[in-house]
C-alpha cells in the first residue's frame, strides 16, 4: 500500500512537472514566433512576466538573457554571413558582459575562417573594437597579439609600432622571452616604416 501510495505521488509530481515544461516551450515558441514576426511587444526575462517587471535593455541581466538565445540561435545557422549578423547583434546589444566580449573574439574568427574570401578588415575592426571597449579584459592580451600577427600580415607597420608599444608599457610582468620578441617585431616594424 506505501508503495502504491508513494508511486501515486510520484506520478503526480511527473505530470506537474511536465505541464510546466510543456508550457514554458509553447510559451517561448509564441515569443520566437512573436520575435521573428517583429513584434515589439515579446520581453524576454527569466519569468517571462510582464513589461512593467521586465528588467531595462541596460540590465545585465536582460543582456545576459538575450545573449543567451543568440547563441542559442547561432547553434542552428549554418551560413557565415547570417551568423555574423548574429554575433553582431551580441556585441552592440549586449556590451558591456562577457558574452558580448565572446562574440566580438567569435566575429573576427568568422571573418578568417568561414567566409570563403577572408574578411581581414572585419577581422580588424572587430578586434580593435575589443580593446577599446573591454581594456581590462581576461582575454585582451590574445586579442592584442591576434591583432598584432594581423597588422603584420597586412603591412600596416606604424599600427604595429603603436601596439607593441602599448603592449610592453601595459604588462611590465610580461615574461623576458615574450618582451624580446614584441622588441624585435617592434624594431622590424620601425624598419619597414623608415625604408
Amino acid at each position: 500500500m506505501k508503495l502504491k501510495i508513494f508511486f501515486l505521488i510520484l506520478g503526480v509530481i511527473f505530470i506537474s512537472f511536465a505541464l510546466n515544461l510543456s508550457s514554458s516551450i509553447i510559451e517561448t515558441a509564441e515569443n520566437k514566433n512573436k520575435i521573428d514576426s517583429g513584434d515589439k511587444s515579446v520581453v524576454i526575462s527569466a519569468d517571462n512576466s510582464s513589461k512593467a517587471d521586465a528588467p531595462s535593455k541596460t540590465d545585465n541581466s536582460y543582456k545576459e538573457e538575450l545573449a543567451n538565445q543568440i547563441f542559442f540561435e547561432i547553434r542552428h545557422v549554418d551560413d557565415p554571413a547570417e551568423k555574423a549578423i548574429l554575433y553582431r547583434k551580441v556585441a552592440d546589444e549586449c556590451r558591456g558582459i562577457e558574452h558580448a566580449e565572446e562574440a566580438l573574439w567569435i566575429l573576427s574568427q568568422l571573418y578568417l575562417n568561414d567566409f570563403e574570401v577572408p574578411n581581414v578588415k572585419e577581422a580588424i575592426a572587430c578586434l580593435e573594437q575589443f580593446i577599446k571597449l573591454y581594456p581590462n579584459s581576461e582575454w585582451r592580451s590574445h586579442v592584442e597579439f591576434s591583432l598584432l600577427g594581423l597588422y603584420e600580415n597586412e603591412e600596416f607597420w606604424e599600427k604595429v609600432i603603436v601596439l607593441c608599444e602599448k603592449i610592453i608599457k601595459d604588462d611590465s610582468n610580461m615574461p623576458s622571452r615574450i618582451k624580446e620578441g614584441l622588441t624585435e617585431r617592434y624594431m622590424a616594424a620601425k624598419v619597414k616604416v623608415n625604408k
